[in-house]
């Protein structure tokens, strides 16, 4: 019977991602996580980027230390799906009226082609681009390069946080808002643990950051009961 691979067996067939490659994907999945405005995807693009972020924790910790971040990033990810499923993804109950469905879905809308796509995600789309390339331009300079970090990791903390930050603003849905602050707790994290590498330290970010998800949950419910509840009862 063949031997499990280890860790760092699972590093040595990930190294063709190692560097470079890695950042741009964790700029790519950062980005997605910002632009798309379905709870499922942005969930699925916040999970690659848990593992992608991985490999670049491998280059400022200790593999095994890097492998615990990925473990609590995949849990994260875990309870925002149960938290989106009980919450039915953020979409409008089976039994709205179609003139409740026209009010919440207001909003103006641009013809593309063939497609009538919302002017609000349109923004949204734009604005992600913009800070896209505001990284690519920043993080190359060296004048911008933040002290004892690689240049790949240096760029990959500029995406997380400045697009971390742009989705904590562009929304008030708790959901959203939240993938936003926990994409710039992994770019503060990246750079944190290269100047300190204490497990005491790993351990406190870490119940940080289950501490966030555990109040994006109770946020979300709460929006949720809120939207949907509320204003029935206040018919009533």
């Amino acid at each position: 019977m063949a031997d499990f691979p280890t860790i760092f067996d699972w590093l040595a067939r990930a190294e063709p991602l190692r560097g470079y490659p890695a950042a741009y994907l964790v700029l790519a999945l950062a980005a997605m996580v910002v632009a798309v405005g379905d709870w499922r995807a942005a969930l699925l693009a916040l999970m690659g980027q848990y593992l992608v972020a991985g490999l670049l924790f491998v280059d400022v910790l200790d593999p095994r230390l890097a492998v615990v971040k990925v473990l609590v990033g995949l849990f994260i990810c875990l309870m925002l799906y149960i938290t989106a499923r009980q919450v039915s993804w953020g979409r409008l109950p089976p039994d709205v009226t179609p003139a409740e469905v026209a009010h919440w879905r207001s909003g103006r809308r641009v013809k593309v082609g063939r497609w009538q796509l919302p002017l609000a995600w349109l923004l949204r789309l734009g604005l992600t681009l913009g800070v896209v390339w505001l990284v690519l331009a920043v993080a190359g300079r060296p004048s911008y390069q933040l002290p004892a970090v690689p240049g790949h990791v240096n760029l990959a903390i500029y995406a997380l946080c400045g697009l971390g930050l742009l989705g904590m603003a562009l929304t008030t849905e708790p959901l959203p808002a939240g993938m936003g602050l926990l994409l710039f707790m992994t770019g503060f994290e990246l750079f944190f643990n290269t100047l300190e590498q204490s497990v005491a330290m790993l351990a406190m970010l870490a119940v940080v950051q289950m501490g966030l998800t555990l109040a994006i949950a109770y946020l979300t419910q709460l929006w949720a009961h809120s939207r949907f509840v509320l204003p029935v009862l206040l018919e009533e």
